[in-house]
């Protein structure tokens, strides 16, 4: 879900509890995303179960799992193989952590709309009007 459609879906969302959307909301994730990390906590996986898992090809779950592993929701581990090489798998975060990163991130929020909230909104409309005049210049 765009970060603009979020803030003004975000009281429905809780209201209605759709945990998908609270985490495509707060996390920035795509609803696939949300299913990865589900489906790693439960227990590590390696990028060909999740591949499977969201009938996609293995470069696009390597993809979509490491834009988590980015985000700090899923953890990567190596282990080598007897023959030689690495094998890696996928885990989630747990419950707690997760929980931990939603209330930061709220509490950022909050920050940042109370910030807005107490801006002089008279000046904010001069500054609006000057950057939308260099955008036109340029």
């Amino acid at each position: 879900m765009p970060i603009d459609r979020c803030f003004t879906k975000l009281p429905e969302v809780v209201k209605q509890g759709k945990r998908c959307d609270i985490f495509e909301c707060l996390f920035g994730m795509k609803p696939i995303q949300v299913r990865i990390y589900f489906y790693s906590l439960k227990k590590p996986r390696h990028i060909i179960e999740i591949a499977s898992f969201i009938n996609r090809d293995r470069t696009t779950a390597l993809r979509l799992t490491n834009d988590l592993i980015k985000k700090g929701l899923i953890k990567k581990t190596a282990k080598k193989l007897e023959k030689g090489g690495i094998k890696y798998s996928y885990s989630g975060v747990s419950e707690k952590k997760a929980k931990k990163m939603l209330l930061e991130t709220l509490r950022e929020m909050e920050h940042a709309l109370n910030n807005f909230i107490e801006l002089n909104w008279l000046k904010l409309e001069e500054e609006i009007e000057e950057e939308l005049n260099e955008e036109i210049i340029f």
